[in-house]
């Protein structure tokens, strides 16, 4: 066992690769949820099912864009730049994260509570933030996938 404080050794420690996979995951259930919610709102809009839909897919490139691709591209970077070779299982979001994720399931809940958003409005940002949800999962796996651990720091 490590010398070191008492809490070090009872840290969850995985490889980097692993956060990359855990991050996806939580991403990929979070988007499989909402798509749950745009399954069930979609049919409740004014318009066809196909405008809904295609309105949706115009929202989520527009919000992965200017949203989702650079959250995770930061996330992504982050992970990667960690100078632990097995940091902590939680690390792959930072603890602002944590709140900020809270916050916004917390949001997403009153919102469908209260009808915040219209309910003709709710497939289309459902499917939305969907597929953001689910791209940014994607970026995690490849991410992943194409992970190489830094050589060259006296670690083999």
């Amino acid at each position: 066992m490590k010398s070191g404080p008492i809490s070090a050794n009872f840290k969850p420690a995985v490889p980097k690769r692993w956060l990359f996979f855990l991050a996806a995951a939580v991403w990929a259930y979070a988007a499989f949820r909402v798509f749950k919610l745009a399954i069930l709102y979609v049919p409740e809009g004014p318009f066809p099912m196909w405008m809904e839909i295609v309105f949706g897919l115009i929202g989520f490139a527009v919000f992965f864009n200017f949203v989702f691709l650079k959250v995770s591209r930061n996330y992504i970077q982050r992970i990667a730049a960690m100078e632990q070779k097995n940091p902590c299982l939680f690390a792959f979001f930072g603890w602002k994260s944590y709140l900020l994720i809270a916050l916004m399931a917390s949001a997403g809940i009153l919102f469908a509570r209260y009808e915040v958003i219209p309910v003709f409005m709710q497939g289309i940002f459902y499917i939305a933030l969907s597929g953001s949800l689910f791209m940014s999962a994607m970026m995690f796996v490849n991410a992943g996938i194409l992970f190489h651990e830094a050589k060259g720091n006296g670690e083999d």
